[in-house]
């Protein structure tokens, strides 16, 4: 690989973000088998769960199981999301070193996504500060819905900047920003992300694409073209939003592979192995739709 040549980070988010949306539970057996295959093609940082209350997400009860029981690849990164204190200290207590938070830009999917205003969802962040720097850990941020919401259509890009701000002030060292439900178009995506650049500096950033209309491959190679460098995906493009109707699955960690081959560039990643984690958790669903739809 030249000096030239950038080297595109993926973060697996199939395991969380992934899962999270699929109303039959999978089991912990089958989430770990998942998880360790995905460990097997080298990703670079996998979203293992998150310590959210069962009542909100039934999916992710098995978080402090499966998180004991996974087998970590040395090169990879494991995270985990944590809506809140509890949340944190319970992925502290699984010896979490890597941890997510989540913000949104729009106040009427925080609302429904977790029952607070944008400015308390803030707060909460703020509230875990001293732990971060406590445990030393690396801490991920999510904005959703920066472009579009399924509640409140689309979302002036202004309102994006004060939380931006708020989050470097933080300590968050990476910011994932969401386009939620897969609506922005390539000149959307790119007239957001001219703005944004002009204000931060790309390294920040990681880009987190739902294909529902398909226009994430071409909304992640435009991202490339721009500087970005780092991207989330889910292998087998499982998943989706809860609390986003409409929002259907994130783009495929194959399609992104696809892309990147197509661009020669370097993602570390194991296509095959890949491919076989993908084609597992789409077995299971696939299996849990025919024995139960």
């Amino acid at each position: 690989m030249s000096p030239q040549t950038p080297k595109i980070k993926i973060v697996e988010v199939g395991p969380r973000d992934g899962l999270q949306s699929v109303s039959k539970i999978i089991s912990t057996e089958d989430k770990i088998r998942f998880i360790n295959l995905l460990s097997e093609a080298n990703l670079p940082e996998i979203e293992v769960t998150s310590f959210v209350s069962p009542k909100w997400i039934p999916q992710l009860v098995d978080a402090k199981e499966v998180s004991a029981k996974i087998t970590q690849n040395e090169s990879s990164q494991y995270t985990a999301l944590v809506p809140n204190l509890f949340g944190l200290q319970s992925a502290i207590d699984a010896q979490y070193q890597s941890v997510a938070v989540f913000t949104t830009v729009s106040e009427s999917f925080s609302q429904k996504n977790t029952n607070c205003s944008v400015d308390e969802s803030l707060q909460k962040i703020k509230n875990m500060r001293h732990i971060f720097e406590q445990k030393s850990l690396r801490v991920r941020g999510y904005i959703s819905t920066v472009w579009h919401c399924p509640y409140e259509s689309k979302m002036d890009v202004t309102l994006l900047f004060p939380i931006i701000e708020k989050l470097l002030s933080l300590g968050i060292q990476e910011i994932s920003l969401g386009e939620t439900i897969g609506k922005a178009s390539e000149s959307e995506v790119e007239r957001y992300l001219i703005e944004i650049l002009k204000r931060f500096d790309v390294s920040h950033f990681a880009l987190h694409f739902h294909d529902t209309y398909g226009y994430a491959k071409n909304n992640i190679k435009k991202a490339i073209e721009m500087g970005f460098t780092t991207f989330d995906a889910s292998a087998g493009g499982i998943g989706g939003c809860p609390y986003a109707p409409g929002a259907s699955g994130n783009i495929a960690t194959e399609s992104i592979l696809d892309l990147c081959e197509s661009l020669k560039l370097e993602t570390g990643v194991h296509r095959e192995k890949l491919e076989l984690a993908a084609q597992f958790i789409q077995s299971i669903l696939k299996k849990d739709i025919v024995n139960h739809g």
